[in-house]
């Protein structure tokens, strides 16, 4: 019965965010903005886009988990679906042409970052600032600068309810796997950790980094092929706005998952984090806020999280430190000096 009421309080802590969220804006937007919020439809397609913004999510946790920052992830997100999108009507199969080809392009970029990191031994907050000029260039110079455009319906397939589920949660699993059942994630997860203790331990660091980047880009190509299955079309990025805002939008799922990972795993809470953002989003499109004062208000919201979850321990120590003194408190007004207890 105990493990029953723990695992109920840790899957309510963990529904709290999206829930919460849920309710706020539903309420708001029937007050004051259009009142579709909250539809079956609206639900669906905010569903659709967590799918892709869970994907670039996953690309960027395991670096992020050993401290790798890697600000070219939405770039290599449109490149692969730009040069990915080409690949696969090239190879003439369909949907799965080109999930094949936006997973190549992302993987081969992201294990590029890699090399380079390990070779040059600089930050990787560094080679992906210089990754991200390079990709964008190539995004300008190949075919013309005309970005990706595809007519074929049968090649969005995945942009298409229930295939962008299946792609979306099956890259999920697929990163549940390898980073909680494998040695590969255990290795992760101990660097980590306590990184000289892991090396010294025989833990190779340079084999885990490239397994790593790996992983990024799988799920970077994953995101690659449901960025151009929902709209058929890619721009090619201009003064890196597009790929910018797609790895921006990343960072708060990410967060959320770690936060939530005390309560459920990484993957889950990754997932939850971007339901809850794109709802977010939703949310102030219902209410009529424009395109550039959301971005203010998914900033403003990530700067809220931050603060509550980095002090919550503090607030949870200041908590006891209060009860125990009002305990004080008590007993001393019950039992005064001098009276015999």
């Amino acid at each position: 019965m105990k493990r029953i009421g723990r695992l109920a309080q840790n899957a309510a802590r963990t529904l709290a965010l999206p829930v919460g969220l849920f309710v706020v804006l539903y309420l708001l937007s029937k007050a004051f903005g259009t009142g579709q919020f909250g539809s079956p439809s609206s639900l669906r397609i905010v569903a659709q886009q967590t799918m892709m913004g869970a994907a670039i999510a996953l690309a960027m946790t395991c670096n992020m988990k050993n401290g790798r920052w890697d600000f070219s992830i939405g770039m290599i997100t449109v490149m692969a679906s730009v040069i990915g999108g080409a690949i696969g009507q090239a190879l003439q199969l369909g949907a799965v042409g080109l999930l094949i080809g936006c997973v190549l392009v992302a993987v081969a970029a992201s294990l590029l970052n890699g090399l380079l990191y390990i070779l040059m031994k600089v930050p990787t907050l560094v080679i992906s600032i210089g990754t991200m000029v390079a990709y964008e260039s190539i995004i300008l110079v190949f075919n013309g600068g005309s970005g990706a455009r595809i007519s074929d319906f049968n090649m969005l397939l995945f942009g298409r309810p229930p295939y962008v589920f299946l792609l979306g949660i099956g890259a999920g699993v697929v990163f549940y796997q390898l980073y909680t059942h494998t040695v590969f994630g255990y290795n992760v997860r101990a660097l980590a950790s306590f990184q000289s203790l892991a090396v010294s331990t025989g833990i190779d660091e340079k084999r885990n980094v490239l397994g790593c980047y790996l992983l990024c880009g799988l799920m970077a190509g994953v995101a690659a092929t449901i960025n151009l299955s929902l709209t058929g079309s890619v721009l090619a990025d201009v003064k890196f706005n597009g790929a910018m805002s797609m790895m921006f939008e990343a960072f708060p799922p990410v967060f959320i998952g770690f936060y939530l990972s005390q309560y459920t795993n990484l993957t889950v809470g990754v997932f939850v984090g971007a339901f809850s953002m794109k709802l977010l989003t939703a949310g102030m499109l219902a209410l009529g806020i424009p395109a550039a004062l959301q971005n203010v208000g998914v900033g403003l919201f990530l700067l809220v999280f931050i603060a509550f979850t980095t002090n919550q321990e503090k607030m949870r120590e200041h908590r006891h430190i209060r009860e125990r003194a009002a305990k004080v408190s008590a007993n001393v007004a019950r039992f005064p000096a001098g009276t015999p207890k």
